[in-house]
């Protein structure tokens, strides 16, 4: 087993720096051109400084299990592997040109089957996932089951110090606060860890006045622009817009455009030779004809399978910042 440090790798990529330590770091996703995102070019969403890991590590399982376990890489390399293409988006991301969301093809083993080598008891009910920065969460045991990863590699490299390396947790289709980067220890236990208030919770306000907290749900349905960038400035005549779209896992049945702030939409087209797996993002286009000079305000919006849609607003009961997938709009010139 290979011994040493890893220290945080640079950041090369067409970013928008939110904080320098911890790392946050927006992806630009005009900038977008491959079907998975470079890791030189993935978001970074870091909560404290990047960890020095020996490439030696540990995972140790304990709790609600018959058979606590210290896991090392050699231990692990001998679970099948599994590879899946998925999103991965901070719960925190914003709308517009600099989001915190990416692409990548993820490798490493089943999570339900890591965990397994611990025999969890019938009590288990949830797993609490401690990362060696300090970072802590607590997420459902049944989230572990199916496409979940304890990941090792992304984009047929391994995971680099900013994304967790030498492992991290992966749960396709649910924000990023999940994914438990540099994960050291998973204790297996039959309830949550407390919350912590305005840590990761959807808050809104009843019109008793009285403040109610719940889960964030899965990643939302939404759609972002790739080309024309905001604020560009064009001659008149056609102009393919192009963008992305994605959710949860569930299906993303259409992108409609508008090219005069949402008054009138057109289809989309999706490219489905950019997209082999339900979490990952879909590239899609559309021709528009530019006549008039002047500002252009255009809108993108995503469809799901049960007709949902991306809203307009956040509803006005809302007061937390998360889980934001409100219909994106940017101003271009015509001239």
């Amino acid at each position: 087993m290979l011994g040493g440090t890893l220290v945080a790798s640079p950041v090369l990529a067409d970013f928008s720096v939110v904080s320098q330590n911890p790392l946050i770091a927006e992806y630009g996703l005009e900038s977008v051109r491959e079907r998975y995102t470079p890791a030189g070019e993935f978001y970074v969403r870091n909560h404290f400084s990047v960890p020095a890991l020996s490439l030696s590590a540990q995972l140790r399982i304990t709790g609600e299990v018959a058979k606590p376990v210290l896991l090392t890489a050699q231990d692990l390399g001998r679970l099948p592997q599994r590879h899946l293409g998925a999103v991965l988006e901070c719960s925190g991301n914003s709308i517009g040109p600099y989001q915190l969301a990416s692409n990548a093809l993820w490798e490493g083993w089943s999570l339900s089957d890591v965990l397994a080598l611990a025999r969890p008891r019938p009590s288990a009910k949830f797993l609490h996932l401690y990362g060696a920065d300090g970072f802590v969460r607590s997420v459902p045991i049944a989230r572990a089951q199916g496409n979940a990863l304890l990941a090792t590699r992304m984009n047929l490299q391994p995971l680099s110090p900013n994304h967790g390396a030498p492992w991290r947790a992966f749960f396709p289709g649910w924000y990023g606060m999940d994914s438990v980067k540099w994960l050291k220890r998973i204790e297996v236990a039959a309830s949550p860890i407390p919350p912590v208030p305005n840590d990761y919770w959807a808050v809104e306000k009843a019109p008793d006045g009285k403040i109610q907290l719940a889960p964030l749900p899965g990643i939302r349905l939404k759609s972002a622009f790739i080309y024309p960038a905001l604020g560009a400035v064009l001659r008149r005549g056609t102009m393919n817009v192009r963008g992305l779209a994605w959710s949860d896992g569930s299906a993303v049945l259409a992108v409609e455009v508008s090219a005069d702030g949402g008054k009138v939409w057109r289809l989309a087209q999706f490219d489905p030779s950019r997209q082999t797996s339900k979490y990952e993002w879909k590239f899609w286009s559309v021709p528009l004809e530019l006549t008039d000079t002047g500002i252009v305000e255009l809108a993108c919006k995503a469809i799901g399978e049960k007709g949902n849609e991306q809203p307009t607003g956040r509803p006005p009961n809302r007061i937390d910042r998360y889980a934001n997938n409100t219909i994106e709009t940017i101003r271009i010139m015509v001239i």
